[in-house]
């Protein structure tokens, strides 16, 4: 596989942004998996720009809002819907098996809508405080999506054999290495060295939530995944709220 399909392939995967065609298969998915925090530097990239716009014609709430709604439409809402079915999953279940149920179900229960609900506010809100220091919106998505390497590449599977499985065997080194450089350039391209500490709070926290769910649930699973990436997300504006 090439660098350009690559990057291509996990740009189909993680957005709706148009691209060239290329029919691929979970495991070529997998392999361009390295690719997914510069994915998230374009989706940031895109974030950021809209919210200059955004900032100029309307104040900051309204703002904040819209950009927090293109983030789930370019995204199409694919980690979000992660972050809901674990949550359900969490909350609805007694058991391995019958959370594991519980998260394949597509209907959005109690927990997962509360989840849903509390990341999109709290983004917001947050968003909406940082005034013209929107810098973070470039990196947010980027450290989100090398939360999912750390997460694929350290944790077993909790569906032997599933699509999340497949994935993550495609996951190795190579890809953890690319995808840890890119973090790092973002880091420093956006923040500098005040940015530093998310270097190491981003894979304690996505240990930390990966060992809780495998602990749940035996491993992790592809809607695991999405909702490392949103806690991520928002864990790297509370940072830069925090500061």
């Amino acid at each position: 596989m090439s660098m350009l399909d690559g990057f291509f392939r996990a740009l189909s995967f993680l957005t709706i942004l148009p691209c060239p065609k290329r029919e691929s298969t979970v495991e070529e998915y997998g392999r361009a998996s390295g690719w997914f925090p510069v994915i998230g530097a374009v989706i940031g990239a895109i974030l950021y720009a809209s919210a200059l716009l955004f900032h100029r014609l309307f104040s900051p709430l309204p703002s904040s809002a819209l950009v927090v709604a293109l983030w789930a439409f370019i995204t199409r809402g694919f980690h979000l819907d992660g972050l809901a079915d674990t949550f359900d999953g969490i909350g609805g279940g007694f058991d391995r098996e019958s959370r594991l149920a519980v998260m394949k179900d597509s209907r959005l229960g109690t927990f997962g809508g509360t989840a849903l609900a509390a990341v999109l506010l709290l983004k917001t809100v947050i968003l909406a405080e940082f005034g013209g220091r929107l810098e973070v919106l470039v990196l947010a998505p980027v450290l989100g999506r090398w939360g999912i390497l750390i997460a694929m590449r350290f944790f077993p599977s909790a569906r032997p054999g599933g699509m999340g499985d497949t994935f993550r065997k495609h996951c190795g080194q190579p890809q953890l290495i690319l995808g840890s450089l890119a973090a790092l350039w973002a880091v420093l391209l956006t923040s500098g060295l005040h940015g530093l500490p998310l270097l190491g709070i981003v894979p304690v926290l996505t240990v930390l939530f990966s060992l809780w769910i495998k602990r749940l649930i035996g491993g992790l699973t592809g809607d695991s995944y999405g909702a490392v990436c949103e806690i991520v997300e928002l864990s790297a504006l509370l940072f830069f709220a925090a500061l």
